[in-house]
């Protein structure tokens, strides 16, 4: 990995551990705020609807400010809301300090996907917006498990004291190693929405709403399913969590490498392939080693189809990368409120076991989508009138090449 791009990728381990902290440690949240688990789920779900709405805000009002000092003073945001969250003396006071955290996030990891692919040709945008997913990838692998250790020995606010130090580290690596770059050449706000016109922008953001819903559907809740229905005990949730980060990690990989001309049908299979995943894990949940198999074949699915959507939505709108980004980031966070909220529901009312077909019912609405956009697609290509425009195209360039 460059090292330009190694403080980006810590920065956004940091920003990706927060926003999934809360699933390692919710027992012990619950416990310590006499709340219940699904309340104490909300915390996911105040994190990303805070994202969902303040992404956008940040991303328009800072639209001139140059790349580096934005990350910065991003990150310097971030590290207070870690630090008010550590030292949260009741359940609101953990909401503000989540809200500060995720106002910071969606412009932070746009801008950051958006300065990755410029540091790239084209042909591997997908390899840099992978290298920046890698930090969610490694918050998997590494920060929500020794997030989760460090909890259950020394309480939950260890945990985020820790990741507070940690933020610290990463905003002083940032502003060591990334080069200046300055503010992108873009025009009104209202001319950038112009790119929303686009029907490949709007479909990736309502497929990214709609799968992100029914990945945090079972993520949020993975824990105590793991707990209570697979029948670990607290002392291996760790461990789990880290083959789940490992299955993300190599999900990741093979996100990176899928060529451009690939990524919508490869994002509509790998979509298909979760949905049977997803009813896998309820099938074997109640046996111990199957369910851990099946969670690591999750992560690992999960992971070739999220960074996916992001490379979708930044290839579709490139007149507003940034703000595309965003807002494609705001339906991350969308779908991480459905789901968590609709996870919670479904435990009330039909048991913790229920998440993973719920979630399998949400992705598959995602994959019907993204199909039927695909084939309205492909039909379009094989109309004499676009045939006729692409031989003109092609004409053109032969000429002038």
């Amino acid at each position: 990995m460059p090292l330009r791009l190694l403080a980006l990728t810590l920065c956004v381990f940091c920003i990706g551990t927060a926003e999934l902290l809360p699933g390692g440690v919710l027992p012990e949240l619950a416990d310590d705020f006499g709340v219940s688990i699904p309340t104490a789920g909300l915390l996911v779900a105040v994190y990303a609807a805070t994202m969902m709405v303040g992404g956008p805000l940040v991303t328009g009002f800072t639209r001139k400010v140059p790349a580096k000092t934005l990350l910065i003073g991003l990150m310097a945001v971030f590290v207070l809301g870690s630090a008010l969250a550590s030292t949260a003396s009741s359940y609101g006071v953990l909401v503000a300090a989540r809200i500060v955290c995720a106002l910071t996030h969606g412009t932070f990891v746009a801008v950051s996907i958006v300065v990755a692919a410029g540091m790239v040709p084209p042909e591997r945008t997908a390899a840099a917006v992978s290298t920046i997913v890698l930090g969610y990838n490694l918050a998997t692998v590494l920060g929500v498990p020794l997030g989760t250790l460090i909890g259950q020995q020394l309480g939950w606010r260890s945990t985020f004291g820790a990741l507070t130090v940690l933020s610290v580290a990463g905003a002083a690596v940032l502003a060591l190693l990334l080069p200046a770059v300055e503010a992108g050449e873009t025009g009104s706000l209202r001319g950038e929405l112009r790119a929303f016109r686009s029907g490949g922008v709007l479909m990736s953001i309502l497929v990214t709403v709609l799968a992100t819903g029914g990945m945090f559907t079972l993520i949020t809740y993975m824990v105590p399913v793991l707990k209570d229905v697979s029948g670990w005990s607290a002392s291996a949730i760790p461990v789990l969590l880290i083959a789940y980060g490992v299955g993300s990690l190599l999900g990741n990989v093979v996100s990176g490498r899928i060529p451009a001309p690939s990524l919508l049908p490869a994002l509509i299979g790998s979509l298909g392939v979760l949905v049977l995943v997803c009813l896998l894990f309820w099938w074997v949940s109640p046996h111990p080693v199957l369910a851990a198999g099946a969670l690591f074949v999750f992560a690992f699915v999960t992971f070739v189809a999220a960074p996916g959507l992001q490379t979708y939505t930044l290839t579709e709108a490139s007149e507003a990368p940034t703000f595309s980004v965003t807002v494609s980031m705001s339906a991350f966070g969308l779908g991480a409120v459905i789901g968590s909220w609709y996870g919670g529901r479904v435990i009330d009312a039909a048991g913790m076991r229920s998440v993973a077909p719920a979630a399998g019912a949400l992705v598959a609405a995602a994959a019907l989508t993204a199909l039927a956009w695909h084939l309205k697609v492909r039909a379009r290509a094989t109309t004499p009138e676009h045939a006729e425009g692409t031989q003109a195209t092609t004409e053109l360039l032969t000429t002038h090449g």
